[in-house]
């Protein structure tokens, strides 16, 4: 019998600045800048920072998630950056619709792509420029 990995506990927005010029922004940077695993709660959380120049203004979105770990011995084979991928896939279009619901009070909302993040490298920042 398989046992889960995971519970989805939830997101929150901890900071937010933006500040709309109704300008286009011409890049997106996505990072987890943090990540925390506590062994006696079995919660796993991270940050996720969402950065643009919405505005000729650097702006963020600074997001915590969280998930409490049912299978311990599973979660240890990740590598670190495949577990932030792993756990982002799953946050990301939370955080993606709640950015755009935001910032749509105007004109021009920012909609955030919609990518397939499981290969790339969250122990850095990854940034994505307008074409």
């Amino acid at each position: 019998m398989s046992t889960n990995l995971y519970h989805f506990l939830g997101y929150k927005i901890l900071e937010i600045r933006y500040k709309n010029k109704n300008n286009d922004s011409s890049y997106i940077t996505i990072s987890v800048p943090q990540d925390n695993y506590n062994k006696k709660k079995s919660i796993y959380s991270f940050l996720i920072k969402i950065t643009t120049d919405f505005g000729n203004d650097d702006n963020y979105f600074l997001f915590q998630a969280d998930f409490e770990i049912y299978n311990i011995d599973e979660f240890n084979n990740f590598e670190s950056n495949e577990k932030k991928a792993y756990f982002l896939r799953i946050v990301f279009p939370f955080i993606r619709e709640k950015i755009f619901s935001i910032t749509s009070d105007t004109d021009q909302g920012l909609l955030l792509p919609t990518i397939d993040i499981r290969n790339f490298n969250f122990d850095c920042e990854l940034k994505l420029i307008k074409a």
